[in-house]
């Protein structure tokens, strides 16, 4: 049967519909990534709207634009009822009578929670209107009640991003200004102030986001007949053009005929999720995969793109299909190419992927590794077999000329890994070695793990029920490298986890008793939920700090996502199995992520001696200026001492028992097998002491904003104590529980930031309530994080 050139992660031909589906609502993790960002600024303007103050800069702009001149108030009202509530059942209405149904819902949806949300939030904050607050004089001084947040502007940043999807990309520009036209409007009839305008339309994106994600969005479709007169315009008419029986998700393929000889098109996707920078953004934190490089380039520039790696590829003697046309605007862009008959490589059966096709494949991929052309998405459904049996690479999209080794080695990976559980692994693997080299496999195996492989490749070697610890063992035996001679990892069992509980039901409780749950509360309720909330930001940039301190002491390239799940899983397996077992998880994390073992070993080495001398720096510091100023000079006894300590060893002897049994049990999981050599520097790759001298400023980055942390939160129960003899005592703790680990473990951390802050006058019920609140943001709640990484891992984990 004919099979095309297929975009990737594609569906067999043989597995759809002789007709094409309606297309399906997708959920795209970007909308998840909105809905944060949307709440983030919403939380932001929380925080600040409960103050009850306005700043300088918010008063200076509602003048701005509440004084503008009043002659086009007619048309500023009547777009500002694209905000009224009334707007929600009118905008769905019309557009159930279109025949959009699914955006009728949308609007429906989206924009009726934005309106109950805006309530909801003006309740809580009971922040008033300009009227009531020293702005000067307002041009509508009848508008009276709740300002933050503006209802007119949720209600329509919740319909612009309920209705974006189904627009095209003017359209959707038209309904997005719009949205922040009525939230100017808000503002210039003298009804809200800019920070109640913000944070409504935040809410309102948060809010259609979410809907989105729960509900699925539409997928753009482009009609036969826009195609043909694309190709027409572009000078290569294409006759019985058709939609191709392959599905894909980031391009839209149609098959036909070009004088006679069959052509496959490929028409690029104007609204392709890959552009969205949100989401290109969130990935290249998260987990440093954007593969496509010109994804947020002009549409021609992303089909010449192509079209040049594959004329390359084909140039430099690899078996690509001729590319008869590479074009695009604004309007649209397609590549067309050689139609060829024949089936993918994932479409064949285990006896058909003889020693000899395989050979023939991966000498594809050495020529490949010769033109330095990187795939970045070289997969088994990427390579074709004719109906003679010679292998043709497809679709170069996310193509990379000019590569490095890293990338090149990352192809040969990512195919022995879509390969393995198709066929015998050892002869996928000696057919490789025979044809790439020893060398370039061995450069392959650190990337034979479960976080360097793309998820699709896991989903596949999941649905097979194959696993990736077979294939690194063939790759060891076939080049006859050691087997790296190191422990499972130790599972810690249902008694370390209950101990660990326990710890912290103790801690929580037992310091609550003792400085009275009346004193603490009052204390909370006294100092604003604005301090918290700087609390809170202060310990997400002090652990932010700390991953990029993993990351500078790591000699490969990783996502700062990967670094902050490093972290926290250290931190988890250090409550549950004590220092050794939270560095091995770190170090088994980050080989996870394709970190060389001797590597990943070298860096947990080097991130926890960075903490020290970071703690060191800012302990120094803090200590002199506190001394300079005489911030160090009033000490006193702590108070109610023994209580405190006998709660702080209950609970610390309940983790060292959990740890106990840990570290006795005979449960074990098998940890990862890679190769144990020492990797080489990459090229480019910074000399030591520079790396030293970043490695510590970034811990001391992090210590400091733990610091400040640990003073926002005594800010946030009105406990009078001085910034510098705060931070001054919180790094020296610091640098003493990077020293001996165990004190820093529940129990004795709670205790030793308690003693000592009592120490500097601080009431026991504030310095209790700040300890716990500080050590939630800063302890637990990482552990408990650190809890679900490694959970997650161990399930990506393909064994």
């Amino acid at each position: 049967m004919d099979v095309h050139v297929l975009p990737r992660r594609q569906t067999p031909a043989a597995e759809l519909p002789a007709a094409p589906a309606p297309p399906r609502p997708q959920r795209h993790v970007g909308d998840l990534v909105r809905v944060g960002l949307g709440l983030a600024v919403l939380g932001t303007g929380f925080l600040i709207a409960r103050r009850g103050e306005i700043s300088l800069v918010e008063r200076d702009l509602f003048r701005l634009v509440n004084d503008l001149p009043t002659l086009l108030l007619p048309v500023i009202w009547l777009v500002m009822q694209m905000g009224n509530v009334v707007a929600v059942p009118t905008l769905a209405a019309g557009a159930a009578l279109a025949g959009r149904f699914r955006l009728a819902r949308d609007l429906a949806i989206s924009g009726g929670l934005a309106y109950v949300a805006a309530d909801l939030v003006k309740g809580v904050v009971q922040r008033e209107r300009p009227i009531g607050l020293p702005v000067g004089d307002v041009l509508n001084e009848q508008v009276t009640g709740l300002g933050f947040i503006s209802g007119h502007s949720a209600v329509a940043g919740a319909l612009a991003t309920a209705a974006a999807p189904y627009l095209a990309r003017r359209p959707r520009r038209v309904v997005w200004a719009l949205a922040w036209t009525v939230g100017l409007a808000r503002i210039h009839v003298g009804a809200h102030l800019p920070l109640d305008v913000v944070g409504g339309i935040a809410a309102g994106w948060a809010i259609g986001s979410l809907v989105h994600w729960v509900l699925g969005v539409p997928r753009w479709d482009p009609p036969v007949a826009r195609v043909a007169a694309l190709l027409d315009r572009f000078g290569l008419p294409v006759a019985d053009l058709q939609p191709a029986r392959v599905a894909a998700l980031s391009s839209h393929p149609f098959t036909g005929t070009v004088e006679g000889r069959p052509v496959f098109v490929k028409v690029l996707d104007p609204d392709r999720y890959e552009r969205d920078w949100l989401f290109r953004v969130f990935r290249w934190v998260a987990v440093r995969d954007v593969k496509d490089a010109d994804a947020l380039a002009p549409l021609g520039q992303q089909a010449e793109h192509e079209a040049v790696a594959a004329l390359t590829a084909r140039q430099r003697g690899a078996r690509v299909p001729a590319v008869l046309l590479a074009r695009g605007d604004d309007r649209g862009a397609v590549v067309v190419q050689e139609r060829l008959a024949g089936r993918p490589l994932d479409e064949l059966t285990p006896a058909e992927l003889t020693p000899e096709l395989l050979g023939r494949v991966w000498e594809q991929v050495a020529l490949l590794r010769r033109a330095r052309i990187a795939h970045h998405d070289l997969v088994a459904s990427s390579v074709l077999v004719d109906g003679d049996g010679q292998p043709w690479l497809l679709d170069f999209g996310n193509a990379e000329v000019g590569a490095g080794a890293e990338a090149l080695a990352g192809d040969v990976a990512e195919l022995l890994a879509s390969l393995a559980g198709t066929t015998d692994v050892p002869v996928l693997v000696s057919a490789a070695v025979s044809a790439l080299g020893a060398e370039a496999v061995a450069d392959a195996l650190p990337g034979l793990t479960p976080l360097a492989r793309s998820a699709a490749t896991r989903h596949q070697l999941h649905r097979r029920g194959t696993g990736l610890a077979e294939l690194r063992a063939a790759v060891r035996a076939e080049l006859d490298l050691p087997h790296p001679d190191r422990p499972g990892t130790l599972v810690a069992g249902t008694p370390a986890r209950l101990a660990a509980i326990g710890s912290a039901v103790v801690v929580f409780v037992g310091l609550t008793l003792i400085a009275g749950p009346t004193g603490v509360f009052e204390s909370v309720e006294r100092g604003g939920w604005r301090w918290l909330g700087g609390a809170l930001a202060f310990a997400v940039l002090g652990r932010a700090a700390m991953a990029a301190a993993v990351l500078v002491s790591v000699e490969r390239r990783i996502a700062l996502g990967r670094a902050f799940g490093a972290t926290m899983s250290s931190d988890c397996a250090s409550v549950l199995r004590g220092r050794p077992g939270g560095r091995q998880v770190a170090s088994r994390f980050l080989e996870d992520a394709g970190v060389p073992p001797a590597t990943a070993e070298r860096a947990t080495v080097r991130a926890a001696r960075g903490a020290a001398l970071g703690s060191a720096l800012v302990a120094v510091a803090a200590l002199v200026l506190g001394l300079v100023e005489g911030r160090l000079s009033q000490w006193q006894a702590p108070q109610s001492s023994l209580p405190v300590v006998l709660v702080g060893a209950g609970a610390l002897l309940l983790v060292v028992l959990g740890q106990l049994l840990t570290r006795h049990g005979v449960r074990s999981a098998p940890g990862p097998r890679v190769l144990g050599r020492q990797a080489p520097h990459p090229p480019g790759s910074a000399p030591e002491a520079v790396r030293w001298v970043a490695l510590t400023g970034w811990s001391a980055a992090g210590i400091a904003l733990e610091g400040a942390a640990l003073a926002a939160a005594l800010h946030a129960v009105g406990a009078d104590v001085p910034l510098l003899a705060s931070t001054a005592v919180y790094a020296v703790l610091r640098l003493l529980w990077v020293l001996v680990p165990e004190l820093s473990l529940p129990g004795a951390g709670e205790v030793l930031l308690l003693l000592a802050l009592t120490s500097l006058g601080a009431p026991l019920a504030d310095a209790c309530a700040a300890v716990l609140l500080y050590r939630l943001l800063a302890f637990w709640l990482p552990v408990a994080g650190g809890a679900l990484v490694i959970r997650s891992a161990r399930h990506h984990a393909v064994r």
